[in-house]
């Protein structure tokens, strides 16, 4: 999983500056419970927003792409999946 976090650009109204990129590998557990329909609904109902891009990959078609903006919209995190042929869902 590669993790992005931006902040909102205090000159514009739609644009993120990049503050950090971490990669990291996450077991096949953690990916249920970050993509969990009920844990995106919960998320949403905070305020945050909560969007998914879904794809074809090695292990069928599921979520590639997160991404999660905290409820004042200052802090947008994308977090992109890349899977691992070998290991099974």
């Amino acid at each position: 999983m590669t993790q992005t976090k931006y902040r909102k650009n205090p000159d514009t109204k739609t644009t993120y500056i990049l503050e950090e990129t971490e990669k990291r590998e996450i077991s096949v557990k953690q990916y249920e419970n970050i993509t969990n329909e009920q844990t995106l609904k919960w998320f949403r109902s905070l305020g945050g927003l909560e969007s998914v891009q879904r794809g074809y990959t090695s292990r069928g078609y599921l979520i590639t792409k997160l991404t999660s903006k905290n409820p004042n919209r200052k802090i947008k995190v994308v977090r992109k999946f890349d899977f691992d042929s070998t290991e099974r869902v």
